[in-house]
């Protein structure tokens, strides 16, 4: 994908043109520029900082001067100029270039910046010295209350905390509360508030005990690198309207030790790279406070090559990044034993960055968290050759939007509207938001109408069938094209599917009115959220022996151990049906039994190789396949049919691509989602996450999945008389198949 520039107008807002030119900048000098000082800079807390610097850009001859002051300190070979001039490349070469040798990036796919290095992608700042912290990402301090005596009401749990004003990170006081089921009822760590400040100050979190909880668990952590301090925790039940302070073993920490439990103190904590203690000497009330403070276990380590590729001295990025604002920034640097050249000086602004708040109500913050998230995609999504966006105007969009923003809701919801047009099914754009409810019913878009399909309580004054024409105050057809707008999907089918669910979530017994037959009928909020629609019968088997001798197998739930354990069966049956409308459960082993011969799709599975920006000049792929061999028995020559529709993505489709490739069965249903590849996630300031595809997956023809699918080889539509009569249409139509086979 090649640069696009930035051109101002004259009615747009100077502002946004200004942060325009930051987020390439961003992209180049994160992922590309080799510096020491860019290494390890705070790149979340550096986007918002940068952000809130640009906005104080009042004129187009602001920007140069903004840009040098905060990318020289990490990236001193950088050089911004009104025209494109020759780079002069001894501001790089040391006098003697002797104990030199060259650091530059290498991704496979990217690491950089992402949730986890496991799996098949990879960032390395070769020769670049990385100090890798073994540590955990955060110190916990935690206790254990049996909630029983609580249960129905409010709790409150409250506590003195403040920071060391060197540390680089943030504090958090948490509290959840779990159920008997596993499930949790409620959690809040303060994630989109942290504790910045170095005063002790008390905060407190609030919540109901509900139903069946079996722990209420509580505690303060830092996150990061850094030493917090804390004091006088307590916790009060309300009863009639007062608040009961319920006693804790050693509150105030006046104990003798802390971090483990012992008879006095039922305090414990066991992150890695993290010390437990306490002070005398910076107590909020007694004698003594809890400390938490980050030790770090570290080890040295030197980026090594995973490709024989990479950019050679004397390369640069040369862009023009806003009108008549040019850019310059060397892929390739030398270095020594102790730093690259030229050595930046990056200290002040690393503190600068430790002010930076992790408020989503802070405007900078959220053009902060869309500037990271442009540049992710930019130089990264591996789509942009097959969908059709234009990924600057969608960001030019979502800045402006940023402006009118307040909440963390309006900030997901931009977030989401901005990513949706990439058309990735694995898309999910999460944040702070607490537990989401939709009320005890499912709906569909059947027939181009939206029918009740499904009802879960008594007496709502709904019944399965009904036709819904409004939601709220707008058609439903309007309701439906918001939430629309904010997913990403690549098929009708995986854009129905979630917008089953996401259509009707909100707070927890928050009302929505739906018309019906020209009657409105107010529907409380009570269910969990998920995106689990209506199953018919047969889906909550794990496997039957239907009329004929024919075998229906759910590969949503049934598992491999099962599946081998009916090899006979399924061997001497007249047929095996597979239903697929969903994920697999580990259970692709199956496939084998199918194939007459061994699996040469080894080329399926691409991760990119990139050592520029903007996607140009990738260097090839990285190719995987599963290489699966066949098993005995052989059941090939029995009458197979899969079911799949909107809701099969990912592994489903991996699973399924064997099918639709070598032609193991008919299939029938909808197009699958369109979505496949491992999923690559990270986390913007406010604990808002987006997880996304970050490889390029193809059929096993080598023609395009993505945004395309698995395609039916019959096409099975369902209707509002099936779902009346409780008929499973798809599954009807792959009987007839299998009887005529």
């Amino acid at each position: 994908m090649s640069a696009l520039l930035f051109v101002a107008s004259g009615d747009e807002d100077p502002k946004i043109d200004s942060l325009l030119s930051f987020a390439k900048v961003y992209g180049y000098v994160k992922y590309f520029h080799p510096s020491d000082e860019a290494a390890k800079i705070n790149w979340n807390s550096f986007a918002a900082y940068g952000a809130q610097e640009m906005l104080k850009c009042e004129k187009q001859s602001d920007i140069i001067p903004a840009l040098r002051a905060l990318f020289e300190p990490i990236a001193p070979s950088i050089h911004f100029s009104e025209e494109m001039l020759d780079y002069d490349l001894e501001v790089i070469t040391p006098e003697n270039i002797d104990g030199y040798f060259p650091v530059y990036w290498q991704h496979l796919g990217v690491t950089t910046g992402m949730n986890s290095s496991d799996g098949p992608y990879s960032s390395v700042r070769v020769n670049g010295a990385e100090r890798i912290d073994e540590s955990a990402s955060f110190g916990n301090l935690m206790l254990v209350i049996d909630p029983e005596k609580y249960i129905g009401k409010e709790v409150k749990y409250s506590g003195w905390v403040k920071l060391h004003p060197d540390s680089d990170g943030t504090g958090h006081l948490w509290m959840r509360v779990d159920q008997e089921d596993e499930t949790r009822c409620f959690f809040d760590n303060m994630g989109d508030n942290p504790i910045k400040s170095s005063d002790w100050t008390r905060h407190e979190i609030v919540t109901k005990i509900c139903d069946n909880s079996s722990e209420l668990l509580l505690g303060s952590f830092v996150n990061g690198k850094g030493t917090l301090y804390l004091d006088d925790v307590q916790l009060h039940f309300k009863e009639n309207g007062e608040w009961i302070e319920i006693p804790i073993m050693n509150g105030g920490f006046e104990a003798d030790q802390v971090g483990t439990k012992t008879e006095n103190s039922k305090w414990f904590g066991n992150s890695k790279g993290y010390s437990y203690k306490l002070s005398s000497t910076e107590e909020k009330e007694g004698e003594k406070c809890a400390v938490i403070q980050y030790r770090g276990i570290t080890r040295v380590a030197r980026g090594e090559t995973i490709f024989e590729s990479f950019p050679k001295f004397g390369e640069l990025i040369e862009e023009e990044i806003g009108e008549n604002i040019y850019c310059q920034v060397p892929l390739n640097l030398y270095a020594n034993e102790t730093n690259t050249f030229p050595q930046g000086s990056s200290s002040e602004l690393e503190k600068e960055l430790r002010t930076v708040s992790g408020r989503l109500a802070d405007l900078h913050i959220r053009l902060g968290n869309v500037i990271n998230t442009y540049s992710v995609f930019q130089h990264f999504y591996p789509y942009f050759d097959v969908v059709e966006v234009d990924w600057d105007e969608e960001l030019r969009a979502a800045l402006k939007n940023s402006f009118r923003d307040e909440a963390a809701s309006d900030h997901l919801v931009t977030l989401r509207k901005f990513t949706a047009p990439l058309k990735d099914g694995h898309i999910f754009v999460t944040g702070p938001e607490r537990d989401v409810y939709v009320p005890p019913i499912h709906w569909e878009w059947l027939e181009d109408k939206l029918i009740i399909t499904e009802v879960f309580e008594e007496d709502l004054g709904v019944e399965v069938g009904d036709e819904v024409t409004r939601v709220g105050d707008v058609s439903a057809r309007e309701h439906f094209e918001e939430i629309n707008s904010r997913i990403s999907a690549g098929t009708e089918g995986w854009l129905h599917y979630r917008s089953q669910s996401m259509s009707l979530v909100g707070e927890k017994n928050s009302e929505i009115d739906l018309e019906i037959d020209d009657k409105v009928v107010a529907l409380k909020r009570i269910k969990k959220y998920g995106y689990e629609g209506n199953k018919i019968e047969i889906q909550r088997s794990k496997y039957r022996v239907l009329e004929n001798d024919i075998y229906y197998l759910n590969l949503n739930t049934i598992e491999m151990d099962t599946i081998t354990s009916l090899l006979p069966q399924l061997r001497q049956s007249n047929g095996i049906i597979c239903d697929l409308r969903g994920y697999p459960n580990g259970n692709h082993g199956f496939i084998s039994h199918l194939l007459s011969h061994k699996d040469t799709s080894t080329a399926w599975m691409n991760v990119p190789k990139i050592i520029y920006p903007d996607q140009n000049k990738i260097l090839g792929y990285e190719t995987f396949g599963w290489e699966l061999e066949p098993k005995e028995p052989f059941l090939g020559d029995n009458a197979v049919v899969f079911m799949i529709d909107g809701s099969s993505i990912s592994y489903a489709e991996s699973y399924m691509s064997f099918i639709e490739g070598y032609k193991l069965g008919t299939i029938i249903g909808q197009p699958t989602a369109g979505a496949n590849g491992n999923i690559n996630p990270f986390t913007l300031i406010g604990n808002c996450r987006i997880s996304w595809t970050g490889m390029k997956v193809l059929k096993h023809d080598g023609s395009q999945h993505h945004a395309i699918g698995v395609l039916p080889d019959t096409y099975v539509h369902k209707t509002i008389e099936g779902v009346l009569s409780g008929r499973d249409e798809f599954l009807e139509k792959a009987i007839e198949i299998v009887l005529k086979e």
